[in-house]
């Protein structure tokens, strides 16, 4: 590129934002080496690295656009192409949707899947025939957020049989149409410390004070005695039929199927022969159906048997009661409803989204009934392992016999496992272990809000971000002298000696700009002094500052501290300004970005209004930190984003300079061309 089109771009591209600057932001983010142009297929795949999908229903008419619209677009085309879906393409553009590092968070949850697969302990479910004859060693993945964000690993879209995954949604049907007073009367809330199957589970006494009498009812809707309480109260006055087809048109809502949608969901799919299978080998669900209807807690019809039909002597019409039957029916259709990881995924998101379809954006619940659901999976979704499982992992959660366990993640995400081999518990072995897993790499357990470790991640946010935010709020506190925020920070046990991309620490700061007080308050809470980038420590910041009361602080340490290595070939050289930007958070994790070689992300805070050559504390810009670390791929993306050549750090190093010192030699050739 020669110098005039260098200085051209930068015309073209001013004149561009001048237009209709939030829409010229995601638009010039886009851009490659022509500021008034982008290619097609770098727009969808901004789209589709954000985790969004292609037969997205809320993305099918940009996609149609994009499909006609040629190898390129212009700023016109760009405003009517996204106009149908501007808000969600905004977010992901910009890196705002729920999971805003997805490419990050997938390669996460890659590894961890590599790791867990290794795990072929367990045995499959026996009782239920069709169940003990799946293949053991399928292992599926499925997170979709509330932002319609879908990642998919493994066996994702095998089929496999909800079982007990049923209960919590069936009780969500049940509070949608009777309220929460009236099937409590039905149901417990309590957790019951016994195994889902327990006939005992019945024996909870309950005292009614309106009608101060004392009445049996199942603990809650998660073991069995409550789950076939809970089918029953679901449209009880219709028939087997009806009610089970209302009970699937409800699971397609929440996993977004409709009949004319675009979305791979299928409509949920019931398996007859497992149906008939629990019925055969049910008889502990059929001797608690009779046990619901003793206690007179069973809804009935109320409907008396014909009498004197046979007219044999020693024979008597043998009365079954249908209320019985007809709950168990169902409740045994339910638990044999089959679905895939994703779509189950996608169920649970509708629940982590308070009611709202992430992918069609239609209520399916009222947000009182997530509420009231959601506590109850909490203490009672695992079986008898479910206080273990909240207190390891701290998210709401259901498991089935069949395989699956889904966790609820409220404003994030669902998660769907499937892999038939079951613990002891009953719970998938793989299941429960891969959600160890993600909380134990990522800030999602419900108490993580109590935790200050740095080493976890909160998926949030951008890693370039969480970095950031791990050192930035003290560095800059550090510089200006602000005890009373470090002082906040040590009582949060945050480590105040991680440094930035730089690794240039608190320390280093406060030295600098001569903040004393601050020095001392480092190195008495701890903090010991480290070298950055260069090999420098803070005493040769407060020297060149002439700091001398800090360097005495530093000299009662008794440390050869070692000089900095910067290099700066011609100090008296051109000069260019960076650019002032009043959120540092930001700067600093475009600086992370720049060191990480993510250009992904640097193309989201572009898209966000920042300046490519914003620059921190130290006068360090993206370019510094890219040209330091070799990122070639990152030198270009900023240079294509007019980022200046000779901006000056602290020391009056240019981004050349630094290529130069850490012999960067691909940097050096390119950054040459220029000058």
């Amino acid at each position: 590129m020669k110098k005039n089109s260098y200085k051209n771009k930068a015309t073209i591209s001013e004149k561009l934002k001048t237009i209709s600057k939030r829409e010229a932001d995601l638009f010039y983010s886009l851009c490659d080496k022509k500021p008034n142009v982008i290619k097609t297929k770098n727009f969808k795949n901004a789209l589709l690295k954000s985790g969004l999908k292609i037969n997205d229903n809320r993305l099918h008419n940009l996609f149609r656009k994009l499909d006609s619209s040629g190898d390129e677009i212009y700023f016109e085309d760009f405003k009517k192409i996204i106009s149908s879906s501007e808000l969600l393409v905004e977010k992901a553009l910009r890196g705002e949707l729920a999971l805003p590092d997805f490419s990050d968070f997938s390669k996460s949850i890659d590894k961890m899947f590599d790791e867990v697969i290794k795990n072929k302990s367990g045995e499959l479910a026996s009782y239920i025939p069709p169940l003990a004859k799946v293949d053991p060693d399928q292992f599926g993945i499925s997170i979709v957020t509330v932002d319609g964000q879908i990642y998919q690993k493994g066996d994702y879209n095998v089929d496999f049989s909800l079982q007990s995954m049923c209960k919590p949604f069936n009780y969500c049907f049940a509070l949608e149409k009777l309220g929460l007073e009236l099937v409590h009367k039905h149901v417990g809330k309590e957790p019951s410390g016994r195994q889902f199957n327990d006939l005992t589970l019945l024996t909870r006494s309950l005292v009614e004070k309106s009608q101060k009498k004392t009445t049996t009812i199942p603990f809650n809707p998660m073991v069995n005695a409550g789950a076939i309480m809970t089918a029953c109260l679901i449209n009880s006055d219709d028939s087997y039929k009806k009610r089970l087809n209302f009970v699937k048109e409800q699971y397609g809502k929440l996993i977004g199927w409709s009949a004319k949608s675009k979305f791979d969901s299928k409509f949920p799919r019931f398996n007859k022969n497992v149906a008939r299978e629990e019925n055969f080998t049910g008889h502990n669900n059929l001797a608690i159906g009779y046990l619901l209807m003793a206690t007179g807690n069973l809804p009935s019809k109320k409907k008396k048997p014909k009498t004197n039909i046979n007219t044999n002597k020693d024979e008597f019409d043998f009365y079954i009661e249908p209320s019985v039957t007809e709950a168990l029916k169902l409740y045994f259709s339910t638990c044999s409803l089959e679905m895939t990881a994703t779509e189950i995924a996608t169920a649970a998101s509708t629940l982590a989204n308070n009611g709202v379809c992430p992918v069609t954006q239609n209520r399916i619940l009222k947000q009182k009934t997530v509420r009231d659901c959601l506590p109850i999976l909490q203490s009672s979704g695992m079986y008898d392992a479910s206080g273990a499982f909240f207190q390891q992992v701290g998210l709401p959660a259901k498991s089935g016999v069949g395989g699956g366990v889904f966790l609820v993640v409220p404003q994030l995400m669902g998660i769907c496992i499937f892999s038939p081999r079951l613990d002891e518990q009953g719970n998938s072995v793989r299941g429960i272990e891969m959600a160890k897993q993600i909380t134990s790499k990522y800030l999602v357990h419900i108490f993580d809000g109590a935790m200050t470790n740095a080493d976890r991640i909160d998926p949030k946010i951008p890693i370039s971000r969480w970095r950031a935010n791990s050192c930035g709020e003290a560095i800059w506190a550090a510089s200006n002298g602000d005890i009373r925020t470090l002082e906040r920070l040590a009582s949060e046990q945050k480590d105040l000696s991680v440094g930035n991309a730089d690794m240039r620490t608190p320390l280093h700061l406060a030295a600098a700009e001569g903040q004393l007080e601050v020095v001392k308050f480092l190195l008495k809470n701890g903090v010991n002094p480290v070298p950055d980038r260069w090999g420098g420590y803070g005493y040769f910041d407060a020297k060149n500052n002439n700091h001398k009361k800090i360097l005495n602080e530093l000299d009662k340490l008794n440390i050869k501290f070692s000089k900095p290595n910067h290099f700066v070939e011609d100090p008296e050289g051109k000069t260019d300004r960076i650019a002032k930007y009043d959120d540092e958070l930001m700067v600093s994790e475009l600086l992370f970005s720049a060191a990480r070689n993510d250009t992904t992300r640097i193309r989201q805070l572009i898209a966000k209004g920042v300046p490519v050559h914003a620059g921190n504390f130290d006068s360090r810009t993206a370019l510094h930190l890219a040209a330091a670390e070799g990122n070639l791929e990152t030198v270009k993306l900023l240079i294509n984003f007019n980022h200046p050549l000779n901006v000056r750090d602290r020391w009056k190093s240019t981004p050349l300079d630094e290529a130069k010192r850490e012999k960067r030699k691909s940097v050096i050739i390119y950054l040459k061309n220029f000058k």
